[in-house]
């Protein structure tokens, strides 16, 4: 069994040593939202939608480098995609693999283009990004992939799936960077014998141990298994390990997060036969799966006033220092639903790092009891600063609430720690950072399934942990609402300590 090591963090940018953990829980009042695509008619992103986000924070040249990836239909007007009220058709050559940067902590973004796919095939979306922590100039992020032999001379029209397993997607590709996140090029794509994949997630070990490994994780709807596959190095092939969950079929995207302290991967995902989550970790080898939760919501539509949002699978979760009374260095949230008022709401749980024992946290959450709000809370995110010397560790969530508006179309972001105080009681105290957002999704409720929370650096000339989360935004008013596309929909930011 690997023993935890103290735990350390990738190269810091003049840090002084010495922040309370006081402070670190103390939520930014005022967080400032800026717009990361779409900010006005001049930028490139403005006249297409963008929307389900993932986020990279990268330190290489003595530059801090935030990266957000996202699905992105700009130069839709090209004619590899077309979109009309009621269908859509998409052409060889097309990609959704868009991202933009920024070297001001987030102030201000540059678009950065969209990768495109092997000639033939499609670049489709559900991106996730990772970084190697021992040198943080190679930069990865994962997108689903069509092949030409799945591609019609017309194009596809109308939606990727097909009912059941039947998709044109088969597999994903898996492009780099090596300058920290700002440019990208295709490294490889990777099928389970042409299987349908989804969903997307990405982790590195970033040289603990030595260990230099990159992996990336889907679904495969076809068989109902998570695939993860491995490259030893940053330049290197990706291979498929074995299934982290034998016997067990899973019908979500799956997630991963490295704990760098044991150079243990692990792996979750939610179990078709009841929607509860499981987890495993991989140290030269899976360990026995684990379930994490009760049962969760899956991914359910959102019924708001006048219109449906679709959501993805709703759980998240993370590795870090675990409290004085130990075995919860492995934390979740995650959507469930009240059988009395039939609201959505977040409930947490923890598990030890070694996986032999998960505990209900009701308390991390919004279960019914804990605040009595009213309205639906879901999609959480969960991200941990580890902590690093005598820097205290910080767990940071994030969740969509409509508490301010039970009955309408608008949504809040929440964010807030997931304390454990003196004496071992749980406990978790929401703040806003994003107020009423407009939801303005396409016809089918498509309105970008999830967001990502990220670790950001430190607050300048401070200890203080800053965390950047990356969302999609209608504020700009919902003026077309279509079969499979709306407008507006962009990607905006957040930071928060």
């Amino acid at each position: 069994m690997p023993r935890r090591r103290r735990r350390t963090q990738f190269p810091l940018l003049g840090l002084a040593i010495g922040a309370t953990l006081a402070a670190l829980l103390v939520a930014c009042s005022n967080p400032k939202t800026t717009p990361t695509t779409g900010a006005n008619k001049e930028d490139p992103t403005f006249e297409e939608g963008q929307s389900e986000t993932a986020v990279n924070f990268s330190v290489t040249g003595g530059k801090q480098i935030l990266t957000v990836t996202y699905n992105d239909e700009t130069g839709a007007g090209n004619g590899l995609i077309k979109y009309t009220k009621s269908t859509r058709t998409v052409s060889a050559g097309a990609s959704m693999l868009g991202w933009s940067y920024s070297f001001d902590s987030g102030k201000t973004w540059k678009y950065g283009g969209k990768v495109s796919p092997p000639s033939g095939g499609i670049l489709w979306g559900d991106p996730a990004i990772t970084t190697d922590y021992a040198d943080q100039r190679y930069v990865f992020i994962s997108n689903l992939y069509i092949p030409p032999s799945n591609v019609p001379s017309g194009g596809i029209i109308g939606p990727m799936t097909l009912g059941g397993t039947k998709s044109p997607i088969a597999g994903a590709c898996i492009v780099r960077s090596e300058d920290g996140g700002v440019s990208f090029k295709l490294h490889q794509c990777v099928d389970n014998q042409q299987h349908f994949y989804d969903g997307g997630s990405m982790a590195s070990a970033g040289g603990s141990f030595g260990d230099r490994s990159v992996y990336a994780s889907f679904v495969d709807v076809e068989t109902a298994r998570i695939d993860v596959w491995r490259s030893p190095t940053d330049t290197g092939v990706f291979s498929r390990l074995e299934d982290p969950f034998p016997g067990i079929p899973i019908f979500s995207h799956p997630r991963l997060r490295f704990d760098r302290d044991t150079d243990s991967l692990y792996v979750a995902a939610l179990g078709a036969n009841d929607g509860k989550i499981y987890v495993n970790r991989w140290n030269n080898g899976w360990g026995r799966p684990m379930v994490a939760s009760w049962s969760t919501a899956g991914n359910p539509d959102i019924h708001l006033s006048d219109r449906t949002l679709r959501t993805g699978y709703q759980f998240s979760y993370d590795i870090g220092a675990s409290s004085e009374a130990g075995g919860d260095s492995v934390r979740f949230l995650y959507t469930a639903k009240d059988p009395d008022s039939g609201r959505f709401y977040v409930r947490g749980s923890y598990c030890d790092f070694q996986l032999t024992k998960c505990n209900d946290a009701p308390e991390w959450g919004t279960t019914p009891g804990n605040f009595r709000l009213s309205g639906d809370q879901f999609n959480p995110s969960v991200r941990a600063f580890p902590g690093f010397f005598n820097i205290p560790p910080v767990w940071k969530i994030t969740y969509l609430s409509r508490q301010d508006d039970p009955k309408g179309n608008k949504v809040t972001v929440e964010q807030g720690n997931l304390a454990v105080l003196p004496g071992g009681a749980r406990s978790m105290v929401p703040f806003r950072a994003v107020n009423g957002l407009l939801v303005c999704g396409d016809t089918r409720g498509y309105w970008g399934d999830y967001n990502e929370l990220q670790f950001a650096g430190f607050e300048k000339d401070s200890t203080t942990a800053r965390f950047l989360m990356a969302f999609t935004d209608s504020s700009q008013g919902c003026e077309k609402q279509w079969t499979f596309t709306s407008h507006h929909v962009h990607v905006s930011t957040v930071m928060f300590t």
